[in-house]
């Protein structure tokens, strides 16, 4: 079943209307829609065809019937299931919320308390689905749900269901969570989920896998004989996840072990009936150094089968100038707040205008866009270019967004030219988007349902949606300001993804993404032009942060669209630039200015944050945040033609 188009009939399915596509994964096509109740559901309809044979049939019902049998602990329950045109569907409780997956790589790594919440949640949640049976085999950060109520992992029990019931097994697993004894080709029970959950919270923690590889096949080559790299995972959760990664299933906790060490019960002994390890706070002790064995047959069929199936390997275009070098220790963990981590990032020979933050392949980059009509990738640990610029513009290089389309790192970027394009990371193939009549100053990229989109802001006077897949455009443009766009940003505001824009009329904008149309009135406040925004949640409401002529930042609540609070000042020139992050538990802003700072903001006080940054030689055009190796930092583009790596603590300083 292809994904439908935006203003399609969607039909229904059984008794259920379905009201909205939600996305495609490897094992089927998910939608949004309606009981016969009006209750809100997910219907999730298998890719793979079911066997003609009865009793084959009859086992993948029972199987999805045991998981309808989870006790609902930070789980989605399964409501129902039966066929449609010869395919298998499921439906369950209506989750709103993102991933674990898009949030982290977004927003960036969860930290603190909300770290803490997630891996007991997600612990519980697994308990509960051993109780009933039923081995999850693909637990991961797509499969973890941030709902209003908490975590909640779906897609429970279907791997297993799908095991031999149907032409195409799922029951693999994703490379990179997937345990040992899965790739081997074994029976996966309950500690391969134990395995998964613990990889999962090294995503979580880092932002990045446990076991690195430019490839599947040195991706799994890692899981099976390389230690996992746990580097960035708080020093309370450290010793438990390494201890649920053991190679061995049988040296693993279960999960009701796990719950109760997470929840600080009584640690399991040595000498209990179940296979078990020592308690979490033990030290874990590394094996000796021994020579890699080429992987299994069994693992290399594996391996063909997960390629063949759903994975895309990511590794960088040929003839880089720098290779990517293993995970080691940076000394972002020395450097106090507001401290320049390495070198400043040399080669552009013109003014950086944008950069943004990410991780490829394990390794902490940040993607810079240049008035000398490239874009480049950088290796934050240490402040290297990787590979050759992105050279492909004829004008100015603006705006810049990082971000995986379909698995592969990709990079966006918009000039002066009138385009943007899309770069393939592994291959430094672009195509262009081009359609805008004027300048491309900003770039974004989000989601609209299943569809993977790019958001673009021109002179023009709009804003335009492009399918990240096709390069098309999607529908009419977005028209309203009088004057040049300047910034976009893509977030959602309960469910409705939208795009915030500002520009040259001094106004902010909001715009359902679903419809085209714009929400409200323009948000107005800033004396003279706009070019900067970012969304972002402030005490769980959403927000817009915005810089302008003005010297000022400005924060607007996205549900009332009005400004919160007095402006932020202290800037003695321009705002350029703005990025909204979390250091730990509290909200802050960073931003970027003509003056040539950049300048950290209490989002709760409304008052600066230590002193400015000081280092770059001219105007501060850009700033964008991130993680370095589990620390927050900020990465800011200059007009003297760096980029420079900025520490956001801990320590954190007082007073603000």
């Amino acid at each position: 079943m292809s994904p439908p188009d935006p203003g399609q009939d969607l039909g229904h399915i059984s008794g259920y209307r379905l009201t909205g596509f939600l996305g495609e994964g490897g094992q089927g096509a998910v939608y949004r829609g309606l009981s016969p109740v009006g209750d809100e559901v997910a219907v999730k309809v298998l890719h793979a065809r079911m066997s003609e044979d009865p009793e084959e049939r009859r086992r993948f019902f029972r199987q999805v019937d045991l998981a309808r049998r989870v006790a609902p602990f930070c789980t989605a329950r399964v409501l129902d299931m039966g066929m449609h045109d010869d395919r298998p569907y499921i439906v369950s409780e209506y989750i709103r919320g993102e991933s674990l997956d898009r949030v982290v790589r977004h927003e960036g790594p969860r930290t603190g308390g909300g770290l803490e919440r997630l891996a007991v949640a997600t612990a519980t949640a697994l308990a509960a689905i051993h109780r009933a049976g039923v081995v999850h085999r693909d637990l991961k950060p797509g499969n973890v749900i941030l709902g209003p109520e908490g975590p909640v992992v779906i897609d429970f029990g279907i791997s297993r269901a799908l095991d031999h019931a149907v032409t195409q097994s799922g029951a693999f697993g994703t490379p990179g969570y997937t345990a040992p004894e899965q790739v081997n080709g074994d029976e996966a029970g309950p500690a391969a989920d134990v395995f998964s959950w613990a990889a999962t919270m090294v995503f979580a923690a880092t932002g990045r896998r446990p076991f690195a590889g430019a490839s599947v096949a040195a991706v799994l080559h890692a899981l099976l004989y390389d230690e996992p790299d746990l580097t960035g995972v708080p020093e309370s959760l450290r010793p438990l996840v390494a201890a649920c990664l053991d190679k061995n299933p049988g040296r693993r906790l279960t999960t009701d072990d796990l719950v109760r060490a997470l929840t600080g019960g009584e640690a399991p002994t040595a000498d209990a009936a179940a296979p078990k390890v020592a308690t979490p706070t033990a030290e874990i002790t590394a094996p000796p150094p021994r020579r890699v064995p080429e992987l299994p047959r069994r693992a290399l069929l594996a391996v063909g089968a997960a390629v063949a199936a759903t994975v895309v390997a990511v590794s960088m275009w040929p003839q880089a100038e720098t290779p990517l070098p293993r995970p080691a220790p940076t000394t972002a963990s020395g450097v106090p707040f507001g401290g320049e981590i390495g070198k400043p990032l040399a080669g552009h020979t013109n003014d950086v205008r944008a950069v943004a933050v990410g991780t490829l392949d394990g390794v902490p980059v940040t993607l810079t866009g240049s008035d000398d009509e490239t874009a480049r990738v950088w290796n934050l640990r240490t402040s290297q270019q990787i590979g050759r610029p992105l050279a492909g513009h004829t004008e100015w290089v603006r705006g810049v967004a990082y971000d995986q389309l379909d698995g592969a790192p990709i990079a966006v970027t918009a000039g002066d030219d009138d385009t943007a394009r899309v770069w393939e990371l592994a291959t430094g193939r672009s195509r262009t988007l081009a359609g805008n009549r004027g300048d491309v100053k900003s770039v974004a990229t989000g989601r609209i349902g299943g569809t993977h989109v790019a958001v673009t802001a021109s002179t023009d006077g709009t804003a335009r949606v492009w399918d990240l897949r096709t390069g098309e455009q999607l529908g009419a443009p977005l028209t309203g300001h009088a004057g040049a766009v300047w910034a976009v940003a893509i977030g959602q505001v309960g469910g409705m993804p939208i795009a915030v824009t500002a520009g040259d009329d001094a106004t902010v904008r909001v715009w359902d993404l679903d419809s085209r149309k714009q929400l409200g009135a323009p948000m107005t406040g800033h004396a003279g032009w706009v070019r900067s925004v970012a969304i972002g949640n402030l005490a769980g409401t959403p927000v817009a942060i915005t810089g302008g002529e003005d010297r000022s930042v400005r924060v607007w609540d996205l549900d009332s669209r009005k400004q919160l609070g007095a402006p932020l000042t202290g800037h003695t020139g321009w705002v350029w630039s703005v990025a909204i992050t979390n250091l730990g538990d509290l909200p802050v802003a960073v931003t970027g200015s003509e003056d040539a700072t950049v300048r950290v903001w209490n989002l709760s006080t409304r008052t600066q944050l230590g002193t400015p940054f000081t280092g770059h030689a001219d105007c501060v055009w850009a700033v964008a945040t991130g993680l370095l190796d589990g620390r927050p930092i900020a990465v800011s583009g200059s007009r003297d033609q760096t980029a420079r790596v900025w520490s956001l603590g801990p320590p954190y300083p007082t007073g603000g």
